[in-house]
């Protein structure tokens, strides 16, 4: 099946499906915990570009054989929701399987990354659940063939089944299929993860926020065009952050997730006017996240200033953001319980949300010996205040970029060109960047 062409950059586009190797079983269903509904709004898209010499080991062949293999275990990507009689969805796993989508484009990668960023979404599907929930896929991968005979393989995850440390790990154990490796994080079904410690009276979240109704077609209702903006951050700049802010005595050292939040903090408040005095944090806790566990497991919570965000000093919002920063994950489950999962809500963008990757295994995929070359990974469905994403940047980013990290910011397209401006100012922008 060939699809129409919209796009002159990616074209040849060739749709098919695989499923698992074996039949899961009759009946087998999966219930998401509030935690993953609350989510079913956004999308994590992650495109990874290999090398010419590492595509060699990266056929379609072997990728829908290795496909057959892991969904053998990872059953649940295969599934497609359904609504109980209350309303409620669950996750009919009926191994209806995942999208297979292969296209061409006559740029090399190297072409390809000097390009603008929104053209990153033409590499992997867009495609969300819905508005007929028993014929949506929740991931779908797509691989793109480059004239350098290099490659990008696109993986689009519905939320609601795991954060992205999740689908790292969904990824990452495929390639080692693909490697004739086992795999060392199976995905662990065996505990249910609707279980969360009820309080008693528990305040309203602050970390989310009911939209309207969206009934089966799960997209984030917005009202404004959003916009991505993408930059590295080298070892030498978090060097340079870490003296401007803190000074030569660095006795009292900041993790960099909270020195960046609160640079970028403060220089959206520059640009909005009214400043968001409240953000919501979003990060992992390993300790919290059994081993091979798909689900929701990240910490979410929220910081509240009661000072004014422009004038304050840099430091004292990054203190704000290390030790008040508190979990509401309870708070969640408990909001979405209470209306037993039918409510919508937005956690990405329901306030300026700040997401701490720098752990994720991004470049944990590999494939015979060869990683990639580049990660970038989005997210889709993100609300109107808009979100800042931290990820790790590639070994080989160049000198005094082996330890950098990438920022992805995603906010109302009138704020982005502002926002380049202040970030200039504060030197997390180079002048030569994004010109």
């Amino acid at each position: 099946m060939v699809l129409g062409i919209q796009e002159n950059l990616v074209y040849g586009i060739k749709l098919s499906s695989v499923g698992p190797g074996r039949i899961t079983g009759s009946d087998v269903v999966h219930d998401p915990s509030g935690m993953d509904l609350a989510m079913k709004l956004h999308y994590l898209r992650g495109v990874y570009f290999f090398s010419s010499e590492a595509a060699q080991g990266l056929t379609i062949a072997r990728m829908k054989e290795a496909t057959f293999t892991w969904l053998n275990v990872h059953y649940r990507a295969c599934g497609r929701f359904r609504r109980s009689e209350s309303g409620r969805p669950y996750l009919k796993c009926n191994d209806c399987g995942v999208r297979f989508l292969e296209a061409q484009c006559d740029k090399t990668i190297e072409e390809w990354l000097e390009m603008d960023l929104s053209h990153q979404k033409l590499l992997a599907s867009n495609q969300v659940i819905g508005p007929e929930l028993f014929f949506s896929p929740l991931v779908l991968f797509q691989v793109t063939h480059f004239r350098c005979g290099g490659i990008s393989l696109g993986l689009s995850w519905a939320h609601v089944l795991g954060d992205a440390f999740a689908a790292s790990d969904f990824i990452n154990g495929l390639g080692q299929i693909m490697s004739a490796l086992e795999p060392n994080r199976l995905p662990n079904y065996t505990t249910s993860n609707t279980k969360f410690q009820k309080l008693e009276n528990p305040p309203p979240p602050l970390s989310i926020k009911q939209v309207n109704p969206v009934g089966d077609h799960w997209i984030t209702p917005i009202n404004c065009k959003m916009e991505t903006l993408s930059f590295p951050i080298t070892a030498t700049q978090l060097n340079n952050l870490q003296f401007k802010i803190l000074g030569q005595n660095q006795i009292h050292q900041f993790p960099i997730f909270e020195l960046i939040s609160a640079i970028i903090w403060q220089c959206v408040a520059k640009v909005r006017g009214s400043e968001p005095k409240l953000v919501t944090i979003c990060k992992n806790d390993p300790k919290e996240r059994p081993r091979g566990e798909c689900s929701n497991s990240q910490i979410i919570s929220t910081v509240k200033a009661d000072f004014s965000i422009t004038d304050a000093d840099p430091k004292k919002l990054a203190t704000l953001l290390v030790k008040q920063a508190g979990n509401e994950r309870s708070q969640i489950e408990e909001a979405m319980e209470n209306d037993n999962g039918v409510a919508d809500f937005v956690v990405y963008g329901a306030n300026l949300t700040f997401v701490n990757w720098e752990d994720a295994d991004f470049y944990g995929l590999e494939v015979k010996g060869h990683k990639p070359v580049y990660v970038h990974y989005n997210i889709q469905g993100v609300g109107d205040e808009g979100a800042v994403l931290l990820l790790p940047g590639p070994k080989d980013f160049g000198e005094g970029r082996g330890e950098g990290r990438v920022v992805n910011i995603i906010l109302p397209e009138e704020e982005v060109f502002g926002l380049k401006s202040e970030l200039r100012k504060n030197d997390l922008l180079l002048e030569n960047e994004l010109e």
